[in-house]
């Protein structure tokens, strides 16, 4: 399958998240077609991310409206401490749900490459708040 090179990026030597001390607020997402349907058409929070099959894609952009997701192997989980993997990166949101899809279907497959592993803070969605996503009231 191919991909549109400015939406999809495979991981290469050198490339780490470029906010790898945010700590994101993760939903388990219970299917693939749930999740390509929440990346593409979907915008979140900053420091939002998902959990899928083994999987973290959690929010690595500069803005809500331009969301670029790193796709993350989980190693081990201890607590709110998760350390993982960058494996892939994707800019999904106006991208057919189709082509989201495959990506995710390649990430567990195992089509990608990666180097050392990251530790990071990953919280449950229902407990999560931070100064990206609370709630303000001017």
């Amino acid at each position: 399958m191919k991909y549109d090179e400015n939406s999809i990026q495979e991981f290469s030597q050198g490339d780490i998240m470029l906010h790898p001390d945010r700590v994101h607020g993760v939903r388990a997402v219970d299917s693939e077609k749930d999740l390509a349907e929440i990346l593409a058409n979907h915008k979140w929070p900053l420091c939002m991310g998902f959990e899928f099959d083994d999987f973290l894609y959690l929010n690595d952009g500069d803005r809500e409206d331009t969301p670029e997701y790193a796709s993350l192997k989980i190693d081990d989980v201890d607590g709110l401490m998760v350390t993982a993997r960058e494996v892939g990166r994707i800019k999904p949101l106006g991208m057919e749900v189709s082509k989201v899809s495959g990506f995710v279907q390649d990430m567990r497959a195992g089509r990608w490459s990666t180097s050392g592993p990251l530790r990071l803070k990953a919280e449950p969605d229902w407990h999560h708040s931070c100064e990206l996503c609370e709630f303000r009231e001017d």
